[in-house]
C-alpha cells in the first residue's frame, strides 16, 4: 500500500516549509511534489507520496510540517493492482 498526503503551504513559507520537510524525511525515500501552478489564493499544493512500508514515517513528518501548512493534511492509501 502506498500513501499519498496532500495539503497546502503559503508561498511566504515554501522554503522554510521544505527544508523542514528534508530535515524530517532523513534518508526516508518519500516523494515531495508541487502543482505546476499556485491556487487562487497564491498557496503552493504538496504532496507527499510514500512508499509500501513506509508510512510509519508520515506521522513524524506531519509534526514537522505541521507549522507551515496553510490547510488540512489530506491522507489516502491506494493499493496495486495487477
Amino acid at each position: 500500500m502506498q500513501l499519498y498526503v496532500y495539503y497546502r503551504v503559503a508561498a511566504e513559507h515554501a522554503d522554510a516549509a521544505l527544508i523542514a520537510f528534508r530535515k524530517a524525511r532523513v534518508e526516508a525515500p518519500i516523494e515531495l511534489l508541487q502543482r505546476p501552478e499556485p491556487d487562487d489564493q497564491g498557496r503552493w499544493t504538496w504532496m507527499e507520496i510514500y512508499p509500501e512500508g513506509w508510512s510509519h514515517r508520515e506521522p513524524g513528518v506531519a509534526a514537522a510540517m505541521a507549522v507551515w501548512m496553510a490547510s488540512e493534511r489530506k491522507v489516502e492509501r491506494f493499493e496495486m493492482l495487477g
